[in-house]
């Protein structure tokens, strides 16, 4: 069986352009990837059209925030009587937060922007890194912690050597 399909109907058409606002300029909001590692943060986020000097990049706490413009690239020099068909790019001002972990330090940060780019680098103080903690014995000289073992009969770890 073979089905038609109609033209839509012209006023039909038009209607739906009214109540979905096809030609309305979405919101901005760039996309980032955040990388925690043991020696720091790294933050990257997508900002095509914005050049550093429209960002504002700062930290509170654990809260890092960026905020910019895309500036719309249309306006009055591209023809004036211009008829808004369709905008599919975003564009406008925007503000991301992102959580990374408490204690980075801000003057620390390190910002590059390219290719459309953001990289953040927020790198972990001294104090944040982990680091192997030496257990003292009996014959007062430091040991390390060698691991768990775990009994081939019930599956379960017994935390001491074997």
């Amino acid at each position: 069986m073979t089905t038609t399909m109609e033209p839509v109907a012209p006023w039909l058409r038009d209607l739906n352009r009214f109540f979905t606002n096809e030609g309305a300029v979405a919101a901005f909001i760039p996309p980032a990837d955040v990388i925690v590692a043991d020696d720091g943060v790294r933050v990257y986020m997508d900002v095509p059209g914005v050049s550093g000097e429209q960002l504002d990049i700062e930290l509170e706490n654990d809260l890092l925030t960026v905020r910019g413009e895309r500036p719309l690239p249309y306006g009055a020099q591209d023809g004036g009587d211009q008829v808004t068909r369709r905008i599919e790019r975003a564009f406008g001002k925007f503000e991301r937060t992102l959580r990374v972990p408490r204690g980075l330090e801000p003057d620390s940060i390190k910002a590059s922007l390219k290719d459309g780019v953001l990289t953040l680098q927020l790198p972990k103080p001294e104090s944040l890194k982990p680091r192997k903690i030496p257990i003292q014995g009996g014959d007062s000289q430091p040991r390390d912690i060698e691991g768990t073992t775990s009994s081939a009969d019930t599956g379960v770890s017994t935390g001491a050597p074997a």
